[in-house]
């Protein structure tokens, strides 16, 4: 489709349903490609990725919930895939929920057995985002969400204000630029928890695609605990000889190399629809989760979900950075401005993986 630079973005609300006996707001983003992500107040979840195939048929591209009350049923909450969510403070696991921080201890919330994991039981996704700010013109439909997280919240140390922007671009770009800042000292890992198929309905990711740039991946030990070391990645995990992910079975952190930054670091297709996705990132590492641990769920009018039925791309600091002295550390310190950023691009042609 023949795309019309001088036609306006646009930005469109509605109510989204309750969560908690409050009413929430859905915030759609399109482009004159027909691209729409829609974005709700609560957990600042991307519920839809819209695009249109190579055929001109609207493709779902990331799976989700058409309706609020689904992301606080009692058995969504119980499993909490944190389907399109911003997780923070801090992404991933916390060995034992504890870390040093200026030679003492900071203790947080086990949730994961003994392990803190996510941001505990509130984290970022389980939060009420305010919208600060909305902008669109003929190159590109924005939105900004902030949120405020008390000192002392799940035990992380400081006052600390957060900031989301998404941004679709005219030219089918998604970028998503998180910035924070503390009165404390305090630990952030930031990132982005969509699941993304880009096939038609009902179809796993199992035809899907994928080049992964990383030759490097963060050891774990049984409890997929970082173990300090990083390795090269086994030959079960690595794509950076593209083809279809089949039945592997991917929960990893990849290490990005320095000059992945700004550069395609990972990318997916789906044959059927001839839809592609690449991603680029600032951040040194990039989670890569192919969902087996989904809980089946039928999602009228969606994708369902099902194990494998999604791939995430969660680019982030070092998984239990404060706990592993060889690693780059997730510190934030008073005062200072956190940003990182990620980019999802969006084709209907081959996207050629940049090495270099």
């Amino acid at each position: 489709m023949k795309q019309n630079k001088q036609s306006l973005c646009t930005i469109t609300t509605q109510p989204f349903g309750l969560i908690d006996g409050e009413s929430t707001t859905l915030w759609t983003l399109a482009n004159n490609d027909g691209m729409q992500v829609s974005i709700m107040d609560f957990g600042a979840i991307i519920t839809s990725i819209v695009m249109s195939d190579r055929n001109n048929q609207p493709v779902e591209c990331v799976l989700g919930f058409d309706n609020a009350e689904s992301y606080a049923s009692n058995s969504y909450r119980n499993s909490n895939p944190h389907l399109g969510a911003v997780i923070g403070r801090h992404a991933g696991r916390m060995s034992y929920a504890r870390a040093p921080l200026n030679h003492g201890l900071v203790q947080l919330t086990p949730n994961l057995g003994e392990h803190h994991m996510h941001g505990g039981y509130t984290g970022f996704d389980q939060k009420w985002w305010t919208v600060k700010a909305t902008h669109a013109d003929e190159h590109a439909a924005s939105i900004t969400l902030q949120l405020f997280s008390p000192d002392g919240e799940e035990g992380y140390p400081g006052n600390l204000n957060v900031q989301v922007c998404y941004t679709l671009t005219a030219n089918n770009e998604l970028n998503v630029n998180f910035d924070a800042q503390s009165d404390r000292d305090t630990f952030i890992n930031l990132t982005q928890h969509s699941y993304f198929n880009l096939a038609l309905h009902e179809q796993t990711i199992s035809q899907h695609q994928l080049w992964l740039l990383p030759q490097e991946i963060i050891v774990t030990d049984k409890d997929m605990m970082p173990t300090g070391a990083i390795s090269k990645v086994p030959a079960a995990l690595d794509f950076y000889s593209a083809r279809p992910i089949a039945n592997s079975i991917i929960d990893s952190a990849y290490v990005l190399p320095p000059y992945s930054v700004n550069n395609i670091s990972a990318r997916i297709s789906a044959p059927d629809t001839g839809l592609s996705m690449a991603v680029k990132t600032d951040a040194p590492v990039m989670v890569v989760y192919n969902a087996q641990h989904l809980p089946e769920q039928q999602i009228p009018q969606r994708k369902s979900l099902r194990p494998f039925a999604a791939i995430c791309f969660e680019p982030q600091g070092f998984t239990d950075a404060p706990n592993q002295p060889t690693f780059p550390n997730n510190i934030l310190r008073a005062g200072v401005v956190f940003k990182q950023h990620i980019t999802y691009i969006f084709s209907r042609d081959p996207i050629q993986p940049v090495t270099s």
